[in-house]
């Protein structure tokens, strides 16, 4: 079995987020890895494509959700929630395909959700936000860097390649006998 580049960087960036969330003493990691793991791409312009597109659909989905909370939270209708929220759903994916920016409707309607669902807001709902924003960005950094500074050298890399093609030639007289 063999593991890929993809799948070492992936997990390192993800090593990377979980300790320096730990290091720096903040509070849940969870969208720093996702983002990591979400912005790993085989090409760091991969990386950076998806990278934009997920701060783009962070900073909506939380614009929204702060509006829409600060609504229900002006007029006290906690109650109607649960018809507000998927309103909110279609907005968003409405707002992304105007904008051109399709490639963000799931982390803008991730982001949204995890607002509205979340019962706690601990120092309130524009800073949970703020905070989401903040949590992704990192995640993406830490997945660009990684993705751009991590390689296998060459020495390494030619020994893979002549296994496999060992592996490969092995494998066709196995076939044939």
């Amino acid at each position: 079995m063999k593991i890929g580049m993809r799948n070492i960087k992936t997990s390192l960036a993800v090593f990377i987020c979980l300790l320096l969330f730990d290091f720096i003493n903040r509070e849940n990691s969870i969208f720093a890895c996702i983002a990591a793991v979400i912005c790993m791409q085989n090409t760091i312009v991969d990386s950076l494509d998806r990278g934009i597109a997920r701060i783009i659909g962070t900073i909506i989905g939380g614009m929204v959700g702060i509006l829409v909370l600060f609504l229900v939270n002006t007029i006290t209708a906690y109650e109607i929630l649960i018809f507000i929220i998927p309103l909110g759903i279609m907005l968003l994916i409405q707002i992304c395909v105007m904008i051109n920016m399709k490639q963000s409707v799931v982390i803008c309607c991730v982001v949204y959700l995890s607002i509205m669902i979340t019962k706690s807001h601990e120092g309130g709902y524009v800073w949970y936000t703020i905070n989401r924003v903040v949590d992704t960005s990192i995640g993406i950094l830490i997945a660009l860097i990684v993705n751009k500074y991590i390689f296998i050298p060459e020495k390494i890399r030619s020994k893979f390649r002549h296994e496999e093609i060992k592996e490969a030639e092995e494998s066709i007289i196995d076939d044939e006998e």
